[in-house]
């Protein structure tokens, strides 16, 4: 008994994988996109293989990790992005946080992002901005999107 008591308290303490798994953006997402700000005035946004920086989405600072339910309930979350990608689609998260929908379109000029219900359009150059911006302001169209994005 004594000898199965010293086995027992000297086994190494098992530590736990980390919830977060590294990841990358798939190309289709990546590069800079342009957003129409008003004014005449467009912003450019960046998604590169390891930050997504785009408007209401996240701290570009933020690494991007693999979305599951554990990393998503982990406690210290921090500067993180959880994706989840899925064709076209690709679900945008923070620990504990709101989630985003981005698609983009299969010529890769556009991609819509929902932040809440109202959708976010970049395109891939400035004057695409600007003629977007008119179209996608309409209330028809915002539905459309939203199926089109939420899937």
């Amino acid at each position: 008994m004594a000898v199965s008591a010293i086995w027992v308290t000297n086994q190494p303490e098992q530590v736990s994988a980390s919830a977060f798994q590294k990841t990358t953006v798939p190309k289709k997402f990546r590069g800079t996109w342009y957003r129409y700000w008003g004014n005449g005035k467009v912003k450019p946004f960046k998604i590169t293989r390891t930050k997504i920086n785009l408007d209401g989405c996240a701290d570009s600072k933020a690494g991007v990790y693999k979305y599951t339910k554990r990393a998503y309930n982990a406690k210290n979350g921090g500067s993180r992005l959880l994706i989840k990608t899925k064709g076209n689609r690709m679900w945008i998260s923070v620990p504990h946080g709101q989630t985003s929908a981005a698609y983009v379109t299969n010529n890769r000029k556009t991609l819509y992002v929902f932040v809440t219900t109202w959708p976010n359009t970049y395109s891939k150059s400035k004057s695409a901005a600007r003629k977007n911006y008119k179209a996608d302001s309409s209330m028809s169209r915002r539905g459309k999107l939203s199926k089109l994005v939420w899937g």
